[in-house]
C-alpha cells in the first residue's frame, strides 16, 4: 500500500509503476498488455503517460482493453473509452488495432460481453495458457465497494468461468445506463492488479478493506486477489484518518 498528498502525487507516481511494469512486461515477454479503468481518478494518470512518459513506453508492443464499460456510444461523454482516446489513446503511437474497445453498438450487453469476452481470449490468449491474462489491471473503488463494473450483490461478482459479463444498470452510482465487465477470474489472473483510490467519499470503504475485515468481502474490490501483485495507491482524502497517519 502507499499513500499520497494528493491525486497529482498519486497520477505521477501510477504513471511512473505502469511505465515500469511495462519495461518489465516487453522484455520478458516481447509485449505490454494493460487493462484501462473508466472513471474520474485515472485520467491523470493517462496524461501523464501521454505526455511526460510518452517516449518512455514502447507502444507498438502494447495491447490495451478496458475493465468495463459503459452501454453508450463511443462519443458519448460517459463512456470509458472516449476518456481513455482523450486522455491517452490518441496522443501515443499505438497501432489502431492494438485497443480493443468493447462493441458498445451491439444489439444488446449481453451480446456486447459475448463478444468481449472472445476478443479477450483471442487478444490475451497466449498469456492464459502461462495463468495470466494481462501485465497490468488498473482499477478504481466505487464509495459502495465496486470495481470495473462489478456491484455489490450482483450476479456478475459470482461467475467463475467467463472474462466478461453483461450488467444491469446500477441503481447505486451514476450513470445508470447498462455496462460490460470483465470478472474476478480476469482480474486475478492479472500479473499485476494496481488500484488508483481518491476522494473522501472512499474512506469508510477503505476502512474495511484496509483493516481486512470479514465484512469486506461484501465489497468486489476486497475479492481482488491477483495471484501475481497487488499495488493499492491511496491519496490522503481516501485514507481514514488514523491509517493516514500510520
Amino acid at each position: 500500500m502507499q499513500t499520497y498528498d494528493n491525486l497529482d502525487q498519486l497520477s505521477d507516481a501510477a504513471a511512473a509503476e505502469v511505465v515500469r511494469v511495462a519495461h518489465e512486461s516487453v522484455k520478458a515477454r516481447g509485449r505490454f498488455t494493460l487493462a484501462l479503468a473508466g472513471g474520474n481518478t485515472p485520467r491523470a494518470t493517462y496524461e501523464r503517460l501521454a505526455t511526460r512518459h510518452r517516449n518512455d513506453v514502447d507502444w507498438t508492443r502494447t495491447v490495451i482493453v478496458f475493465g468495463d464499460e459503459r452501454v453508450v456510444p463511443v462519443d458519448d461523454a460517459r463512456s470509458n473509452y472516449r476518456m481513455a482516446r482523450e486522455a491517452l489513446l490518441s496522443r501515443v503511437p499505438i497501432p489502431p488495432d492494438a485497443v480493443h474497445a468493447v462493441a458498445t453498438d451491439a444489439a444488446s450487453a449481453a451480446e456486447a460481453a459475448r463478444l468481449y469476452d472472445d476478443t479477450l481470449r483471442r487478444e490475451l490468449g497466449q498469456d492464459s495458457v502461462a495463468g495470466a491474462t494481462v501485465d497490468l489491471a488498473l482499477l478504481g473503488v466505487g464509495p459502495d465497494g465496486h470495481t470495473a463494473s462489478l456491484f455489490p450483490g450482483t450476479p456478475a461478482v459470482l461467475e467463475q468461468t467467463r472474462w466478461a459479463v453483461p450488467v444491469d444498470a446500477p441503481t447505486t452510482v451514476q450513470p445508470a445506463v447498462p455496462r460490460v465487465t470483465t470478472t474476478l477470474p480476469f482480474l486475478n489472473a492479472a500479473r499485476t492488479a494496481m488500484f488508483l483510490v481518491a476522494g473522501k467519499d472512499k474512506r469508510p470503504v477503505m476502512r474495511e478493506i484496509l483493516d481486512q475485515a470479514d465484512s469486506a468481502r461484501r465489497f468486489p474490490a476486497a475479492l481482488v486477489a491477483p495471484s501475481g501483485r497487488l499495488l493499492w495507491m491511496i491519496d490522503r482524502t481516501a485514507m481514514p484518518d488514523d491509517l493516514s497517519n500510520a
